[in-house]
């Protein structure tokens, strides 16, 4: 299911006006017209119906209508919420974090697209041994722009836009190894470290256990993250300090994965085997 994203809310007769970008998208790519009914994901994250009320060519603007129903938004305005569950859609009752190695900046934005539309709730860029200093470099520019408006806002919101993710995934601050692994106990700590499992994708085997070895160590998951390596992997030494964090050093067992291929793998098996836990577990 697609959806357009806006970062503004309706002014006070249920209108949003859309120029730029926002226009070429609705207009060019979309092909909306006068009439059409779209999904739009308001500033709070609610899914609303609005209506297409008018397409103006020459000013490059649209215009927006709320459609109207009996729920409540601000402004005393009434719209119709579109429910995020509908048939064949799951609702996930657990989040994935996903910390990324920094790659190339090429092979960054696709991570990043990729994990966006798998509904990933943050991505957190790790300064690795084997990260390139260019890609660091990159990352953190990159980084300290999301939220502003930056290359990697625009690639979220297209990502979220084409898959109709409802999570609001956001990119943090580059860290290193240690920093990442503090800021994962902070995220546990939330939740008093219970039901959170954070794995490492290791392309050796020694020493590692299977994806669903180790989920079925843990009863419940509400958190999960996956770390996953640069071009370069991840170096024994960073292997150790996530062991010793507690991490769970994993092994898939499949060819060897491109860093960008092996983020997509990871991700899309963790959430797989979340959302099919109660079918494969073993509980004997």
């Amino acid at each position: 299911m697609r959806q357009f994203i806006v970062d503004a809310v309706p002014d006070k007769n249920g209108l949003i006006v859309v120029t730029g970008k926002d226009f070429h998208y609705l207009a060019n790519v979309l092909r909306s017209r006068a009439g059409d009914m779209i999904d739009v994901r308001l500033l709070d994250q609610r899914l609303v119906q609005m209506t297409v009320a008018k397409v103006d060519q020459v000013k490059k603007e649209i215009q927006l209508q709320l459609a109207g129903n009996d729920s409540d938004i601000s402004g005393g305005q009434n719209v119709r919420v579109v429910t995020d569950t509908v048939e064949g859609k799951v609702n996930f009752d657990f989040e994935i974090y996903l910390f990324q190695f920094v790659a190339m900046p090429a092979k960054m934005e696709l991570i990043i697209r990729q994990a966006t539309e798998c509904g990933v709730q943050k991505i957190i860029p790790v300064a690795g041994q084997y990260s390139q200093s260019g890609g660091i470099k990159s990352a953190r520019e990159a980084a300290d722009k999301f939220g502003k408006g930056g290359r990697w806002d625009k690639i979220v919101v297209e990502a979220r836009q084409q898959s109709g993710s409802e999570i609001n995934t956001t990119v943090e601050k580059v860290l290193t190894v240690e920093q990442a692994c503090n800021y994962w106990k902070e995220i546990c700590n939330e939740i008093q470290n219970r039901d959170c499992v954070a794995i490492v994708l290791y392309e050796r085997n020694a020493g590692s256990k299977m994806l669903m070895q180790t989920l079925t160590q843990f009863d419940s998951i509400k958190k999960a993250a996956v770390f996953v390596g640069c071009e370069g992997g991840i170096s024994p030494e960073e292997i150790e300090i996530l062991k010793n964090a507690g991490v769970k050093i994993v092994h898939l067992a499949t060819n060897i994965l491109r860093c960008e291929t092996a983020s997509l793998y990871g991700v899309a098996s963790l959430q797989s085997a979340l959302l099919e836990k109660n079918l494969w577990q073993d509980r004997e």
